[in-house]
């Protein structure tokens, strides 16, 4: 009987807290409207702004280590324009982050968390206090990264006549939720899907214009499914590669105490349940005399496990788990492997079209790559010839990829020597210039 009465309460929660989202969906509806139905300005029309090119950038990140946002300020500031970020911010406190500084022409606004609550209930993009912060900056330009501040942006922008520029990050119509029941994630759920459908279905149709990270989404976007044909522009998240200072850190041999001559097999990024880790581990029991260095944020939530795994895999003692550095250092702080290696699960079309920006900081540092069969990241390795692609859920194949580079030098010394020709064409600065002067022919300034 307990345990019927428990599910019944359960259920009862559930139907609570399903119509109070509801509710608090339809009150910001009228969200939805103005993105819907506010006016537009034409390229070079006289805009709200001050007339200097004001720039308010939309985001729900951890800044600090979102180097795309960061990328487009500062190409931006360096133009000439003045850049104002607007986001939520609920990780300085917890963190004990001192304020940001991206360099002159960019500030911050930052709001109490709670602007961002709602990204985590139905319907997911309408936020009305949100909003009312963006429409006291009075901007020429909104900038809205991802979509889920772009029918916030949308909306701002048609009540004060401004251009709206949509980023999208990722393809949030074809990415995953996290489901508690499983402890794992999904392909979104009907409800959640079509919801950021229908959002990037207005912002196709609506968005001055709309950029994203990779050829395969932009690709997408421009079919029948969306009822457009516009240009989406790509812009890739190339980051500033020359940054930072290798000699501030050690050499990653030293730092987990193995030998120079040590191969070295680096992880740097996210880690966690959506970046399939896991099979990597098992592939280092394959091979004899190889180390893997994880390195990511929030790593101390994740290293029991996978050293765990490491010991089960053969690996023990040889997979390492060390503590991230700050964004503009991680190609400095690399130089010191042999070998980058990302994967993803194929779970999604978000996550098979995935195009990270470790495939170009691993350039960036030098290091050939393995990586994940996926057509992008393919493109790029197999593209230049700086490495191999394998199988992300067969530990063997990943197991081969690294030991034809660890154990053939002719071959690794090809795939180096591919890399200054890969970066001299994967040009940062010409990349985010493309962003310059998408905003120069908006505000008529060419």
């Amino acid at each position: 009987m307990n345990t019927l009465q428990a599910r019944l309460r359960n259920y009862a929660g559930k139907l609570i807290d399903g119509a109070r989202r509801l509710k608090m969906g339809l009150l910001d509806a009228w969200v939805f409207n103005a993105a819907l139905l506010g006016r537009r300005p034409r390229r070079g029309d006289s805009l709200p702004g001050d007339g200097r090119g004001v720039v308010v950038m939309l985001v729900i990140s951890e800044l600090w280590i979102d180097p795309r946002v960061r990328r487009a300020a500062t190409a931006l500031a360096s133009a000439g324009y003045r850049v104002r970020i607007v986001y939520p911010d609920f990780f300085s406190e917890l963190r004990k982050l001192g304020p940001m500084d991206w360099g002159p022409g960019i500030e911050f606004r930052p709001l109490e968390g709670s602007y961002a609550w709602f990204a985590n209930g139905f319907p997911w993009v309408l936020g009305k206090e949100y909003l009312r912060a963006v429409e006291e900056e009075r901007p020429d330009v909104i900038h809205c990264h991802d979509l889920n501040t772009s029918i916030i942006g949308l909306a701002a922008a048609g009540k004060l006549g401004c251009h709206c520029i949509c980023d999208f990050h990722e393809w949030f119509s074809e990415n995953v939720s996290w489901d508690a029941q499983q402890k794992q994630y999904l392909p979104h759920p009907r409800l959640h899907k079509f919801v950021y459908w229908l959002s990037e279905l207005v912002v196709m149709h609506r968005a001055t214009e709309v950029i994203t990270v990779c050829d395969s989404i932009a690709n997408d976007l421009r079919t029948p499914r969306y009822l457009s044909k516009r240009p989406v522009h790509v812009i890739r998240n190339i980051p500033e590669t020359t940054r930072g200072d290798a000699s501030c850190w050690p050499s990653v041999k030293k730092e987990v105490g193995v030998p120079e001559d040590t191969f070295v097999v680096l992880w740097q990024g996210g880690v966690g349940p959506t970046r399939l880790i896991e099979p990597i581990i098992e592939s280092i029991g394959l091979i004899e005399d190889i180390v893997l260095v994880i390195r990511g944020p929030v790593i101390e939530r994740f290293q029991d496990e996978y050293l765990a795994l490491a010991e089960r895999s053969g690996a023990g003692g040889r997979v390492f788990c060390v503590p991230p550095v700050p964004s503009e250092q991680v190609v400095a702080a690399a130089r010191t492997a042999d070998l980058g290696v990302w994967s993803l699960p194929n779970l999604s079309r978000n996550f098979y079209y995935s195009l990270p920006n470790k495939i170009f900081e691993y350039l960036g540092a030098g290091l050939p790559i393995v990586g994940a069969n996926f057509p992008e990241a393919r493109k790029i390795i197999e593209g230049y010839g700086v490495g191999l692609t394998f199988d992300p859920y067969d530990p063997r194949s990943i197991a081969d990829a690294i030991a034809r580079i660890s154990g053939d030098p002719e071959f690794a010394a090809r795939c180096r020597a591919n890399i200054a020709r890969a970066n001299a064409d994967l040009d940062v600065d010409a990349e985010w210039q493309k962003l310059v002067c998408l905003y120069d022919g908006l505000l008529g300034r060419n």
